[in-house]
């Protein structure tokens, strides 16, 4: 039961710290018609230079917790108690994350993030949104009342919004920096299924404006079948053992006869996202009968459809896992086996979702709370064609939960709201995409179309291919001085990340087994610098942030070995040594870098890895984890538009 309270005023009298904010300049605002408000003070990222002192050695996760708690209390300037971790792991490196916020009279403020990554004992880089820059505001903190009960508050925002409050998720008090000042607020959610809105609001507990949001729907779309493979027009195979016992240690379905499980709730749903046809199974063993011929809509269809959904949110559940998106991170499980993070959040797929077309969307509140990944089918052929069987669009969105829930920690749900680091989100999504249906026979140079079969358009739906050749592909960093659409903004981070990815491979070769996260092969290397750079950057980042926290990563997980690689690729791009947020291309690279990257490889080894859990395949179902030969088209798509105004809108780029 949720109390209407009134605030005791016994902290008044204490309350007269005051906090630093930067001005608004300095800051990340979202106030543009459609949106609900947004500020988000300017991040900062620093690397941190070793002491000098012996090395500590390795320390209990517990002692690097006080670590990085004790460092930013002293760099921020905060007072004994005015830092609280909200949550923290370790990965597979030894670094341990913690990630949380300042607090003000035992509050706390909602976006002042800061966090500190401890390896051997030793803080290598942290992030904060507040009490950093060179000119700062000092707001005072307002006393913790509130005029307004937490009821009230509820009813004047639904009344503003006229999205329905969302009961699961209880209110709770915070203050919040405005950008003109330290709030008082009540925070809640607001929710309406039929129209795929959920938002987090933080309303003045004495005006009643909502003064704060996060939007938890990021929406895109795409097509699917089986890993490498894309669509259904590549084959069905059926594929057996396909848990990874570290990742799924009690299998994936519950009962072995329909898809619902530890990780994943994937039905066909009503408008009211009640369960209606689960994709069904005897004994584990789950087939289907797809027809070209027939519409999505009849029944073995319908079953192909669930079965292909809830093995792509398994695979690319337990391929996340080993490259540390755990439970203690805040990955999507209901039981999480006393491993850390907060459980009762498997990711519910509603196959087929009656409330839009053409789309797909993806919506990630906090840990704790399970995600929505809505599938459409698409309306530009006959007969329709179902985006839940194009398997890039799947595995796109439930990216859009790994970014957001290890961006900042998985407790604030906040970390890619603006345009800039939203933009990133979608492109972190392609490029997941990219990695997980690559083939041992890709090269660099090969472009590759996203966006392919759920309109029957081998030009696909990006502005342009994407390929390490500048020739098919021009975008660079450049690019972005006149892009400011979060689809648009995407492409031109996943140009950057390929051509790192591209001199991995060329230099280490390429794996088949994504399941080994240890293994020295490019491709392997690659993801894992990208998902452990999302665990180091700040929350809301820049694109040159992120550039500096897969430096950070492959310091902390390779020792640094790969840093010329990762300079040379962003390089190439503009993104280079001396670039800055002005969007400006500089090709330099660092001075030890200079005539060391191996960026011009013409040829690489494809190491001979086979997946740890070789399949018995016969036509009829999905590939989970063998390589296949099928090259992608290569046409040259047209741009597309998505509305503006909503972030991380569609996969596609259409109107949402």
């Amino acid at each position: 039961m949720r109390a209407s309270f009134t605030l005791a005023l016994t902290l008044a009298s204490a309350a007269t710290t005051v906090l630093a904010a930067p001005a608004t300049s300095d800051a990340l605002q979202r106030r543009a018609a459609g949106k609900l408000p947004f500020f988000f003070p300017e991040s900062v990222y620093e690397n941190v230079a070793p002491s000098g002192n012996a090395s500590f050695g390795k320390v209990s996760e517990a002692k690097a917790v006080q670590i990085a708690t004790d460092f930013l209390t002293a760099k921020l300037g905060l007072a004994a108690g005015e830092f609280k971790v909200y949550n923290s792991f370790t990965d597979a490196s030894g670094t341990t994350h913690v990630y949380g916020a300042q607090q003000a009279n035992g509050v706390r403020i909602a976006n002042h993030q800061a966090a500190a990554h401890v390896q051997n004992g030793q803080v290598v880089s942290f992030s904060s949104s507040f009490n950093t820059g060179a000119s700062l505001v000092k707001p005072r903190i307002p006393p913790v009342q509130a005029k307004l009960t937490v009821d009230e508050a509820i009813a004047k925002a639904v009344k503003d919004t006229g999205i329905p409050h969302h009961k699961d998720f209880a209110a709770v008090s915070e203050y919040v920096n405005t950008g003109n000042g330290i709030v008082f607020a009540h925070k809640f959610q607001l929710r309406d299924s039929s129209k795929g809105q959920w938002v987090q609001v933080w309303v003045d507990a004495n005006t009643g404006e909502i003064v704060h949001s996060a939007d938890f729907v990021k929406k895109s779309s795409y097509k699917v079948v089986a890993v490498p493979n894309t669509n259904p027009l590549q084959g069905f195979t059926t594929v057996s053992n396909p848990e990874d016992a570290t990742a799924s240690p009690n299998g994936w379905s519950t009962s072995g006869t329909t898809t619902n499980g530890n990780n994943a709730d994937v039905a066909k749903r009503t408008a009211s996202e009640d369960p209606v046809t689960y994709g069904t199974g005897s004994g584990g063993v789950f087939t289907s009968s797809w027809s070209s011929s027939s519409a999505p809509s009849t029944s073995a269809n319908v079953q192909t459809t669930a079965v292909n959904l809830f093995y792509i949110a398994n695979v690319l559940h337990d391929i996340s896992y080993q490259y540390g998106f755990t439970e203690a991170a805040g990955n999507f499980q209901v039981d999480n086996f006393g491993k850390g993070g907060q459980g009762n959040d498997a990711v519910t797929v509603s196959v087929q979702d009656p409330n839009g077309t053409d789309n797909a969307d993806f919506s990630t509140p906090a840990d704790g709370q399970a995600p929505l990944m809505r599938m459409f089918v698409f309306t530009q052929t006959t007969p329709n064609r179902d985006g839940g069987l194009e398997n890039p669009i799947p595995l796109h969105e439930y990216t859009h939960g790994i970014s957001n829930r290890l961006t900042g920690g998985s407790a604030t749900g906040q970390c890619l709201e603006t345009t800039e680091s939203g933009g990133m989100g979608e492109g972190w999504s392609d490029f997941v995409a990219l990695v997980v249906t690559a083939k041992s026979t890709d090269t660099g140079t090969q472009a590759i179309p996203v966006g392919t079969y759920v309109e029957n358009n081998t030009a696909g739906i990006r502005s342009y291919p994407y390929s390490t050749s500048l020739t098919t592909n021009p975008l660079k960093y450049s690019s972005l001085a006149s892009r400011n659409e979060v689809h648009d903004i995407g492409e031109v981070w996943v140009e950057l990340l390929w051509e790192v990815y591209w001199n991995l491979v060329n230099k280490y070769g390429f794996s088949t087994n994504l399941y080994d996260a240890k293994s020295t092969a490019g491709n392997v290397v690659a993801l894992q610098l990208v998902i452990g750079g999302m665990m180091a950057q700040p929350c809301n980042p820049t694109i040159i942030q992120a550039r500096d926290a897969i430096l950070t990563a492959d310091q902390t997980y390779y020792g640094g070995k790969n840093k010329c690689d990762i300079w040379a690729g962003f390089a190439k791009r503009g993104a280079g040594f001396s670039a800055t947020t002005t969007k400006t291309d500089k090709f330099d690279l660092p001075a030890e870098c200079s005539g060391t990257a191996t960026t011009t490889k013409a040829a690489r080894t494809t190491k001979a890895a086979t997946t740890t859990k070789a399949a018995t395949t016969t036509k009829a179902a999905r590939t989970t984890k063998a390589a296949t030969t099928t090259k992608s088209p290569t046409p040259s798509p047209t741009p597309a538009s998505c509305d503006p105004n909503n972030i991380c809108c569609i996969y596609f780029g259409f109107d949402c």
